[in-house]
């Protein structure tokens, strides 16, 4: 948060979980002044708006996945997408902005969002094919990347997950 936003963590409010208690954890939140609070164990209703955050989470990741009837293997890419997503939609909370907004200053582009377990066609470079092999993949969609500007893109045929920009969708 300090080095990419220039913000710093002022409080960590978490469960009273062992990799919040681990010393060497601790030590590090005192030495950045980071102040450590812990809910009392098993009552999740102490750390509500972050319990109801989790719940709406992991309810849209479920339906998406039924949605689309993807095996419950791919959690992490609908969990993954949901909070793209969700930092891509306007709240009450600061004023209607995005997430994204209010972390970066300006309006997010949505021009590139797609539909989660959509059919998807990537192509295939011309170094790696060769005259008469097909021009392009079929996929499913599974999220966005992570590191670089992408699409994350399931190959059924062997079972692998990749990134592409070059990417027709059938939504």
């Amino acid at each position: 948060m300090e080095k990419q936003f220039r913000k710093s963590i002022k409080i960590l409010r978490s469960d009273q979980g062992g990799e919040y208690k681990l010393k060497e954890f601790m030590k590090f939140c005192k030495s950045h002044g980071i102040v450590q609070q812990y809910t009392v164990p098993h009552t999740p209703q102490q750390n509500g708006v972050a319990e109801r955050k989790n719940r709406t989470l992991v309810e849209c990741a479920r339906s998406m996945l039924q949605g689309k009837g993807l095996s419950n293997s791919f959690w992490v890419e609908a969990i993954n997408t949901v909070v793209y997503l969700k930092n891509r939609s306007p709240t009450r909370y600061p004023g209607f902005k995005t997430p994204f907004e209010a972390l970066y200053g300006f309006k997010p582009a949505v021009n590139h969002l797609r539909v989660f377990g959509s059919k998807a066609f990537s192509h295939i470079p011309k170094a790696d094919r060769k005259k008469l092999d097909p021009k392009a993949v079929k996929c499913i969609f599974v999220g966005y990347g992570t590191k670089f500007k992408a699409y994350k893109l399931f190959n059924p045929e062997y079972r692998k997950t990749f990134a592409s920009r070059d990417v027709v969708f059938h939504e």
